[in-house]
């Protein structure tokens, strides 16, 4: 998740689509208020893997994260949590795959989240930390290799939290958003990322 998730990649049109509303679904969700979601973020992409921007590889990532959310006041409720979990790199080489491939002298983490907290418009600001290790970058293509210093990317990424509601809606065919199969989860894809929102309602006290 590199760039800003915005609401507006999950608003897609749905005038002129055959499926119905579930109205089922639109009546439980719309009178549920505290919702309590456990999301889960698969990465597979070819992202930047040195800290000059010259080495690329296959790579592999999760996050799983948990938090309890208000509907009426799109707030959190508690505190989240969250689990990291170890990235995989597969085949480091130059942005045009020609040149001898670069070598990684430490491990690559792509998304370690630091934190999670409201953010802006109702969405979740999740802070992130990228570890680039020393990379050695061929010279001139094959020449002797040059170490790229390491370096650490940490930055705050906004995160849209899908309304439940959704489930109750008439979603065309499309990565950007679906209904899982068994209709408890709601799976959105971008940038690289599949994320698997699953809620479920919190009693009322």
């Amino acid at each position: 998740m590199r760039k800003l998730v915005t609401l507006a990649a999950f608003l897609i049109p749905i005038a002129g689509q055959a499926q119905q509303m579930d109205m089922e679904a639109m009546m439980k969700w719309g009178a549920a208020d505290v919702i309590r979601y456990h999301v889960v973020g698969v990465y597979q992409a070819t992202p930047i893997v040195s800290g000059d921007g010259a080495a690329i590889a296959d790579v592999g990532d999760r996050v799983v994260f948990d938090f309890t959310w208000k509907l009426s006041e799109m707030k959190l409720v508690g505190k989240p949590t969250f689990q990291n979990f170890k990235t995989t790199v597969a085949k480091p080489r130059d942005r045009d795959g020609k040149c001898t491939p670069p070598v990684l002298k430490g491990d690559f983490e792509y998304y370690d989240v630091l934190g999670i907290k409201d953010g802006l418009s109702g969405s979740l600001e999740i802070q992130v930390q990228t570890t680039y290790p020393v990379v050695d970058v061929p010279q001139m293509c094959t020449g002797k290799p040059k170490a790229v210093p390491a370096k650490n990317d940490i930055r705050p990424e906004q995160f849209v939290v899908v309304s439940p509601v959704t489930f109750g809606m008439p979603l065309p065919d499309s990565d950007d958003l679906r209904i899982s199969s068994d209709k408890k989860s709601l799976v959105a894809k971008r940038d690289g990322w599949t994320w698997t929102y699953t809620p479920t309602i919190v009693p009322r006290k």
